[in-house]
């Protein structure tokens, strides 16, 4: 038995002994319900944003002219479940107000050269709505929505959508939204995927004529069950004066979340699992007890560089959060809006924290948590010196850097932002990244 396997072993007895409770806050069975869902398997591979596979045999494919809007909501319409539109490179303009419904299931919208820059939805209320099952946007870029860049109906029961390798920029409020109606309604929007993609502002939000700049997220997931969020880029999600939600949010009693390998840069806020106190649009309804429940947030890297920050990573009325091996790094001559840089807070919460590597300190913060809690082998002293280029967000540790070897060991593997998903040495480097020589 190695290091890690005794480790593991010794740290299980002794939190089921003292807490009655498996080790992390979860038991593997939970774990294995966390893994890829099959529907994803097509994409999930290192180094972990391949391109996106071609049409497979079932699939009609239609061809849309470049810049023809006409062309694409009439295809839209009328398209046949499990068709892919393949756009010619070009800029597809809405009138004001106007948007893409996709109320066809099992469509794909994508790109017929593959880039994601060639294809731009540009302007409308919205630029994508999602209202069926299963739709697949790909190798394009979304800009300039009136409200969201893509809106995805979860009070109408929609699942499985993708989204992969997309640009989304410059909406006027969440760049993309997951939404919910009554929450004991038991229609919601799960099983979704966002990867690869990149989610910003260009300068940051203007708000709309009905909401505050403050009034946006780079993803905002409400009820919504086993999303998936990994490898995806988010810039700049904050206002002029600074506020803004958290570039990732899920909320509303969502459950089951994976974020991983996200890189999130001078965003106001990082990753929240939870938010509040569940009200009537929590799935379940407002006697449920929890915002969000069994969220694994790993091997992400938040970086305040050029603008000051608030919190990273949050977890409020959050169960059995793991975040674990993330990589926070917040400019020392930067006055930012807090002084710390993963909190929990709010009785129901239970947490393990876990192998993180940060400049500024963990919080339990008030009011405080009464659930069980396990903060171990973080480090939040972090110094430039340690990395390579921090300050150009090359996030790589150093050889003979003070983070190498300092971790305690988990539950399972973890795959690092390169893809290293064993431990070398003997024990845990701690951060997103494992060194290698």
């Amino acid at each position: 038995m190695n290091h890690c396997s005794l480790w593991y072993v010794t740290t299980l007895l002794l939190v089921l002994l003292i807490a009655g409770e498996p080790a992390c806050g979860f038991t593997p069975a939970q774990f294995s319900n966390l893994t890829t869902p099959q529907w994803e398997m097509v994409v999930e591979s290192p180094p972990f944003c391949p391109p996106f596979p071609p049409p497979g045999l079932d699939q009609n494919i239609e061809k849309i002219s470049s810049g023809d809007i006409r062309e694409l909501l009439w295809y839209v319409r009328n398209s046949a479940p499990h068709t892919t539109l393949l756009l010619e490179d070009g800029v597809y303009r809405f009138q004001h107000g106007a948007y893409l419904e996709i109320a066809v299931p099992w469509l794909t919208i994508r790109s017929a050269s593959g880039k994601r820059e060639g294809v731009v939805l540009d302007g409308g209320g919205h630029n994508v709505t999602v209202s069926a099952n299963g739709l697949t946007i790909a190798d394009l870029t979304l800009r300039g929505a009136e409200f969201h860049g893509v809106q995805i109906q979860g009070n109408l029961g929609v699942s499985y959508t993708r989204i992969y390798n997309v640009h989304v920029m410059d909406s006027g409020q969440q760049l993309i939204k997951v939404s919910t109606g009554d929450g004991k309604s038991g229609r919601f929007a799960d099983n979704g995927l966002l990867a690869c993609s990149l989610l910003e502002y260009t300068t940051h939000s203007k708000g709309t004529s009905i909401s505050s700049p403050s009034y946006t997220n780079g993803i905002d997931i409400l009820a919504g069950k086993a999303w998936v969020v990994r490898d995806n880029v988010f810039r700049r999600i904050r206002s002029q004066a600074g506020p803004a939600g958290p570039a990732i949010l899920v909320w509303k009693n969502s459950m089951n979340t994976e974020i991983r390998r996200n890189r999130i840069v001078d965003c106001w806020r990082g990753i929240a699992l939870g938010l509040m106190a569940p009200n009537d649009y929590s799935r379940g309804g407002a006697a449920v007890i929890y915002d969000h429940q069994n969220g694994v947030v790993e091997n992400n890297v938040i970086l305040a560089l050029h603008e000051p920050a608030d919190a990273a990573i949050e977890n409020s009325y959050a169960k059995n959060s793991l975040v674990r091996h993330n990589t926070v790094f917040y400019n020392p001559d930067l006055k930012h809006a807090v002084n710390w840089s993963i909190e929990y807070r709010f009785p129901p919460t239970s947490v393990v924290i876990q192998n993180n590597l940060t400049n500024l300190p963990i919080l339990k913060r008030s009011p405080l948590p009464t659930k069980n809690a396990m903060e171990q082998g973080n480090v939040t002293t972090a110094k430039v010196s340690w990395f390579r280029d921090i300050l150009e967000e090359d996030v790589h540790i150093v050889q003979g850097s003070y983070p190498i070897d300092r971790g305690i060991c988990g539950v399972q593997p973890n795959r690092d932002i390169d893809g290293i998903g064993s431990v070398i040495g003997s024990v845990p480097d701690v951060g997103a990244q494992e060194f290698e020589n």
